[in-house]
């Protein structure tokens, strides 16, 4: 009994499919607004040979969901709507999906199709109407009149229709809205993208441009994909189609060079760094190509492969943050937000779950992404000024114990061991010569000690510090040998600061190229040029001396010093020498490879 009752009631379901799809909506003048929702009929025409005649004889299937949405399909997707106006007003019907390639509206009144309107954007923008992103029908209907409207969709997109019928007023308050959305929040992305911009001009910080492109990109991905370079700048081109997987994929790029900079993974995970810079760079190229062969599928590809590098991202920041990086527990919750809003948006792209309000999900969760990943940087540069600040003082601490302390101690080491030489001289020569040996070497400590003093000072730190000291040690050296010499430096370096170990190895570099024309050119003059121009530093220290054979000359230290020096100043080094020609050196290097 109960399976006879379970299956009559299963044949009067099946039989009443087609007729629920009939149901009407009524456009009547006491209505701003009326939603589509449920009250439609969907065919799905996999072969994409359903014609307007052959649709009459063929049951449409009652939509399941308020937005019916077919996902990323190549079908050709066909939607019914009974309606019926009662009043005077001027209708319209808007399908919220900008990314619909080509849909055609027909008009059937008494089995006659009195209307038919094509959109989408395979045509120029210029063909639409009503000058919005999204496809808008205007709906000549007569008043108290019944029609049967068509759609036929097609995309390379998500296949879905979010349907609604506007009044005519309220169709204009309703897209001045949602373009003042869209404004604030494109206004949003610019202003951080300029903010990261000043940063990375002001610090050099490569995370502050990483950061900075990837915001810029992400905000043109949207961009794309929610219609406004249709609408604004290329029109119905060949690039429209494939734009937002072209700046997502860009995007995605920087995103990843920018955590690799913000988590400092490489102690933790050693082979993360080689992995993610090549697939950053694999997918870089894989989103070029889309540019020249695109279908449809393309974005399930590219969805997965995002998920799969996010996975791979928070996976790292997951393990650090568990170790208890505080940089990698802000990050995951900065990259949360936007992770849960593409996983949403994915989802419902992909028609799992009902496609309702999407646009703003994607827009919610980066705007929150923004604004938190904004306040890590601030965390950060605020807890490396901390951090440079206490290394401030524990240099000023050692550089004052140094000079006090052992620079204290070998001074006296230096009086003892002279006054004793003086007090043996006469009666034991040998151990006179031992005294005065020792108080030889207490002396090269204690230069050396002055030298480690003033490195380490952070006062010293200023260019003008470094530069004078240049300056005043190759004046001392030249002039003992009374070679004359030509001392150029730009101006422009006295705004320049470096670190301690990059200053130490320049410094190095430039006394030893000295010291070689002292010691060993047989020089009468010399010069030193040392300038900068576009970030870029260039050293270049040349004498008139008898010159060596550089091929001959390859294995001994001074040159191997040299190399060294230039390889930690990461700069180019170029030499130029040959018997009898003297010797030229040039030392070229840019500020941001020091800086960073």
């Amino acid at each position: 009994m109960n399976t006879r009752i379970a299956f009559l009631l299963f044949l009067i379901w099946l039989i009443s499919i087609p007729t629920l799809a009939q149901e009407r909506i009524e456009l009547s003048s006491s209505k701003e607004s009326v939603s589509v929702g449920l009250m439609c009929g969907v065919l799905e025409d996999s072969e994409g040979i359903f014609t307007l005649q052959t649709l009459q004889k063929i049951p449409f299937k009652r939509a399941v969901s308020t937005i019916p949405n077919s996902g990323y399909t190549a079908s050709v997707v066909w939607m019914k709507i009974n309606v019926l106006k009662t009043g005077e007003n001027q209708w319209y019907l808007e399908i919220d999906n900008p990314r619909l390639n080509d849909v055609t509206l027909y008009v059937i009144h008494d089995q006659k199709m009195v209307y038919t309107q094509k959109l989408g954007d395979a045509l120029p923008f210029d063909a639409y109407s009503i000058p919005d992103r999204s496809p808008i029908f205007n709906l000549p209907l007569a008043s108290n009149q019944s029609y049967t409207l068509y759609l036929r969709a097609v995309s390379t997109e998500d296949l879905k229709l979010p349907l609604m019928f506007w009044e005519e007023h309220q169709l204009y308050a309703h897209l001045a809205g949602k373009n003042l959305i869209w404004g604030i929040y494109f206004g949003f992305i610019l202003l951080i993208t300029l903010y990261n911009f000043f940063l990375w001009f002001v610090t050099r910080d490569s995370i502050y441009g990483h950061y900075c492109l990837y915001v810029l990109f992400f905000g043109a991905f949207q961009f794309c994909l929610y219609g406004f370079g249709y609408q604004y700048i290329w029109s119905n081109s060949v690039f429209n189609d494939r734009s937002h997987i072209f700046f997502l994929g860009i995007s995605g790029v920087f995103l990843t060079f920018f955590s690799l900079a913000f988590l400092d993974p490489y102690k933790r995970f050693p082979w993360l760094k080689l992995f993610m810079k090549t697939a950053a760079y694999v997918f870089a190229v894989g989103f070029t190509a889309c540019l020249f062969w695109y279908n449809s599928y393309i974005n399930v590809v590219f969805i997965t492969a995002a998920a799969v590098m996010v996975g791979i991202q928070c996976y790292s920041a997951i393990g650090l943050a568990w170790a208890g990086s505080k940089m990698a527990q802000l990050y995951l919750l900065a990259s949360g937000t936007l992770s849960v809003a593409v996983l949403v948006v994915g989802m419902k792209n992909l028609g799992w779950i009902s496609a309702d309000n999407q646009d703003y999900y994607l827009m919610a969760g980066s705007m929150f992404e923004i604004v938190l990943f904004s306040l890590a940087l601030g965390y950060r540069l605020r807890s490396m000024q901390l951090e440079r600040l206490r290394q401030q003082q524990m240099r000023d601490e050692i550089s004052i114990n140094l000079h006090d302390d052992l620079g204290a101690s070998l001074s006296s080491l230096t009086m003892l061991s002279e006054l004793n030489r003086r007090k043996a001289q006469k009666q034991d020569p040998e151990l006179a010569e031992m005294f005065g040996r020792i108080s030889e070497r207490s002396r090269e400590a204690m230069r050396l000690v002055r030298e480690a003093v003033w490195e380490i000072n952070p006062h010293n730190d200023t260019s003008e510090e470094w530069v004078d000291r240049m300056v005043t040690f190759a004046q001392d050296t030249f002039g003992a040998r009374q070679i004359e010499f030509e001392l150029l430096i730009d101006d422009n370096l006295r705004n320049e600061q470096f670190p301690i170990d990059q200053r130490r190895n320049l410094f190095l570099f430039f006394k030893e190229a000295v010291n070689n024309i002292a010691k060993h050119s047989g020089a009468t003059h010399a010069k030193v040029h040392f300038e900068k121009k576009n970030g870029v530093l260039k050293l270049l220290i040349s004498d008139n001396g008898h010159g060596f054979n550089i091929a001959q000359a390859t294995e001994g230290n001074g040159l191997k010093n040299f190399k060294k020096r230039a390889e930690a100043l990461r700069a180019d080094l170029s030499m130029q020498s040959s018997p009898e020609s003297g010797t030229y050196i040039e030392l070229i290097f840019r500020a941001s490879a020091y800086l960073n």
